[in-house]
């Protein structure tokens, strides 16, 4: 049975005298599946759980049998998110459907809050505030929410309304049958059509980072073709076939033609401040309808492509 404790309270377990030693994070989700991993890594830097009675601030610390493991759960964000800020957080709603919202999410604002006790206002808290009944459909720390874009990335998602969509459209995505396109720009020329295959997995030291080279890297799969070259850059469309995390930012730091501006993957830009990647088009059929919506890429990249045209190949 999934084990979920109330909130602000602390909760011992003992490591099974048979298990073999494991990362504490790995024990963790082992005995509290309503959590997640990156639930855990957060919450071992406050200080919030012990082992043996002793704080343990590192998620790559070993468990081992017999240890005594004591877990402060904190007290999770109400349901009725944070308090927007006065400025506009850029996030547009571009067709509303009764049983789904498509919408615009600028490059800056995350999706949804990377943990329970976050005080970073999130595109989760916007609809939200804007959509009421958005409250009850899914996880209460992501309603709503069935695909993600990376802080950084701009582009459009589809927002299911209610617990059958939200099931319909994660179908869908497991399914591969969602059609999803992006433009991005890269450094150098890669040939002018393609196919990415490296496996991606979780990074074994960098836990922020995916990586393409670990031996148990899941399947991942991306498209693409050259739309315009540039003299030390391209513009891609790229389509993802799989949706791991940050597919496309390691795919093709892997071929040697990293995003623009992706630090994490590749360098930083004099010309765009993030990395260079915006989620363009999404296609998908819903009840017996073809629907596709498109939403070009912004001001920023947009300035982007306009210096790399003025300079000569």
């Amino acid at each position: 049975m999934e084990r979920t404790p109330e909130p602000s309270v602390s909760v011992q377990s003992t490591v099974d005298p048979t298990s073999s030693p494991l990362r504490i994070d790995l024990y963790l989700v082992q005995q509290f599946p309503g959590y997640s991993r990156n639930f855990f890594q957060k919450l071992l830097e406050t200080g919030s759980i012990q082992v043996n009675e002793k704080p343990i601030l590192k998620s790559n610390s070993v468990v081992k049998a017999h240890d005594r493991v004591a877990i402060t759960f904190p007290v999770p964000q109400a349901l009725e998110g944070l308090a927007l800020p006065q400025e506009d957080l850029g996030v547009k709603v571009l067709y509303e459907h009764p049983d789904f919202l498509i919408v615009y999410k600028p490059a800056g604002l995350m999706v949804h809050t990377p943990h329970e006790y976050s005080t970073t206002v999130t595109l989760v808290d916007w609809l939200i505030h804007h959509f009421k009944e958005l409250k009850g459909v899914g996880p209460s720390d992501r309603p709503g929410i069935v695909h993600r874009l990376d802080k950084d990335t701009s582009g459009i998602l589809v927002i299911p309304r209610n617990e059958q969509t939200l099931t319909y459209f994660g179908n869908l995505f497991r399914k591969r049958t969602i059609e999803k396109t992006y433009r991005a720009v890269v450094v150098g020329h890669p040939f002018n059509t393609g196919t990415i295959e490296f496996p991606i997995s979780r990074h074994p030291q960098q836990n922020h980072k995916m990586t393409h080279q670990h031996p148990r890297g899941r399947e991942s799969l991306t498209y693409y073709t050259v739309l315009e070259y540039f003299k030390d850059a391209a513009l891609v469309e790229v389509k993802p076939l799989t949706g791991r995390t940050h597919q496309i930012r390691v795919h093709f730091s892997a071929l040697g033609y990293p995003v623009l501006g992706d630090t994490v993957y590749g360098t930083a830009s004099d010309t765009i401040k993030r990395q260079a990647l915006h989620a363009y088009s999404l296609s998908f059929t819903y009840k017996d309808k073809l629907f596709s919506f498109v939403y070009g890429v912004p001001q920023d990249m947009l300035q982007l492509l306009d210096s790399l045209r003025k300079q000569t190949i």
